[in-house]
């Protein structure tokens, strides 16, 4: 990722520069190459079909917005405004874009002490009285005193009914969309038709930490053309003995993502390992376990 993050725009302000010439990125640039930098700098740049940067929610995605998206009425974003390029030229802060990307001053990325679930757990230790576990949603009836929400205890205690003012669901639509309810019409409509993308992840164990040990490889990702997609390092844990596990495939969207789910769990390995492979030659030898999920077969 440095390599290409740093080559691209050094190309890239290169060639630009040599267009203030007229002609000369006729002499540099085959036909061929041409459509596919044009392409390369719409999203590097997020431009618009018209090969525009204009405000727009696209470029306020990277920026950040005038107005954050949220939740609730009001809830859509508002795009923030462009700079124009004689202040972001004279302002001369471009002398300081790459200070971080030098090999020195990586900016870090930090996670929760033991992993993402520790989010979870600490809302867990501050509202855990409030919390009923086990209790699946089986019908969301709301009328003009209230919600009522029958759910079963899939612990073994039946099935009971809870009762309230207002009810906040954050049950994903491709499973709200089974689920008895009242909502109206057009809610239902949005609710059933809404499109979800398939993903998967795997987590390969290993018997040592080699890309730690041959490669120097300390945390961040490898980001390939694969059907894995990425493989991923873990960022704590430096130096170990002993068995290591990374991310050994992530996938979203597309039909590598169709393909893995609608595999078994032993062919899903096979193809983490063979892939990998291709990137860590010690990937077979190394092999310990793995576990691999596929997140719309997940209760």
């Amino acid at each position: 990722m440095e390599d290409i993050k740093t080559d691209y725009r050094g190309h890239i302000s290169e060639l630009l520069a040599k267009v203030v010439n007229p002609g000369k990125l006729d002499e540099l640039v085959t036909a061929d190459d041409r459509e596919v930098l044009l392409e390369s700098l719409y999203s590097f740049g997020v431009l618009n079909e018209k090969d525009e940067y204009v405000k727009s929610l696209e470029n306020s995605y990277y920026r950040g917005y005038a107005k954050q998206p949220g939740g609730g009425v009001g809830a859509a974003p508002e795009a923030s405004d462009l700079l124009n390029p004689q202040e972001v030229l004279q302002s001369r802060l471009w002398e300081y874009l790459a200070t971080h990307e030098t090999v020195d001053h990586h900016a870090p990325m930090f996670q929760p002490v033991g992993g993402m679930d520790g989010i979870a757990k600490g809302f867990e230790r501050e509202v855990g009285d409030l919390i009923t576990y086990n209790a699946k949603v089986v019908s969301l009836q709301q009328d003009e005193n209230g919600v009522t929400v029958p759910w079963e205890d899939s612990a073994g205690g039946g099935q009971k009914t809870s009762k309230a003012d207002y009810c906040v669901c954050t049950i994903p639509f491709s499973i709200l969309g089974q689920i008895d309810h009242n909502l109206s019409g057009g809610l239902a409509n949005a609710i059933s038709s809404m499109y979800y993308n398939g993903s998967t992840k795997w987590g390969l164990e290993f018997k040592r930490l080699f890309w730690e040990e041959d490669e120097d490889i300390y945390g961040g990702i490898s980001y390939t053309d694969l059907a894995i997609g990425q493989i991923s390092y873990p960022s704590t844990g430096y130096f170990s003995d002993g068995p290591g596990t990374l991310l050994g495939g992530y996938t979203w969207r597309g039909e590598n993502s169709y393909k893995f789910n609608a595999m078994q769990p032993d062919e899903r390995l096979e193809w983490a390992l063979r892939q990998g492979a291709r990137i860590h030659p010690q990937y077979r030898d190394e092999f310990k376990t793995v576990v691999s999920v596929v997140w719309h077969k997940v209760p």
